[in-house]
This record gives C-alpha cells, sequence and structure tokens, in this order.
C-alpha cells in the first residue's frame, strides 16, 4: 500500500483530550504516523489549559472523564472567542443518537464512537476539517 501523503508542515498540532491512557497512545500512534503532530492532554481541565498556551489546529475529546467531562469543555471552548474557531471530534464511548446530537449543538464537527472507531474514517474527517 502507498504510504499516507505527507501532512503540510502549516498545520497546527493537533490537541487529544482523554483520561484513557489507552486511547490517547492508539490517537497519538494514528495521528502521528499519519504525519500529524499531537500534544495529549488527560482531563478537560488540562485540555483547556494547554489549548489556551498553543495554538491547535483541532481537538479529538472524549466525553467521559472525571471532573470536567468533554460536553463542558466543549462549552467552555464555544464561549472562547480564540477557542471557538477550532474544530473538534468527539471520540466517545457513548453512541446514544442524544449524545451525539449534544455534541453537534455544542459545536463538535464530528462524532466517533470507540466501539465503531475506524482510523482511515477518523483521519479522513480530520484532513476534511484541516483543509
Amino acid at each position: 500500500s502507498a504510504p499516507p501523503p505527507a501532512v503540510p508542515r502549516t498545520i497546527p498540532p493537533i490537541l487529544v483530550i482523554d483520561d484513557s491512557l489507552t486511547t490517547r497512545m492508539l490517537e497519538q500512534s494514528i495521528l502521528e504516523s499519519a504525519g500529524y503532530t499531537v500534544d495529549l492532554a488527560v482531563s478537560g481541565e488540562e485540555g483547556l489549559a494547554k489549548a489556551h498556551d498553543r495554538r491547535y489546529g483541532l481537538y479529538l475529546l472524549d466525553v467521559e472523564m472525571p471532573g470536567m467531562d468533554g460536553f463542558e469543555v466543549l462549552r467552555r471552548a464555544q464561549g472562547d472567542p480564540r477557542l471557538r474557531e477550532v474544530p473538534v471530534i468527539v471520540v466517545t464511548s457513548r453512541g446514544s443518537a442524544d449524545d451525539r446530537r449534544t455534541a453537534l449543538d455544542l459545536g463538535a464537527r464530528g462524532y466517533v464512537v470507540k466501539g465503531e472507531f475506524d482510523q482511515t474514517r477518523l483521519l479522513r474527517a480530520i484532513g476534511d476539517l484541516l483543509g
């Protein structure tokens, strides 16, 4: 199979916000092998702090985290003019239509259920959002 196309260097890094070490490592591996630079945050609070310190091209965001959950991170990002423009793809184990609707209503641009995780579709969605 052909190697994936090189990611233009002008694309800012992606921030993965997930309390699950396994998920963070999996997403980091997929993204880095596709040529993206990746930062990691283990909580919603840490994710927002990092988002304020560095410009990101995209956030991959879990919903179920201790403390601040992903929906609250989305709410706060939407209320912040600097963060509002950064696309968010929610990656969660929660597959209900209500959770999906809530995420999209709060500004998420994509919604991936971990049980239906497809690396090719995720990378295509990220590529579409980052141009």
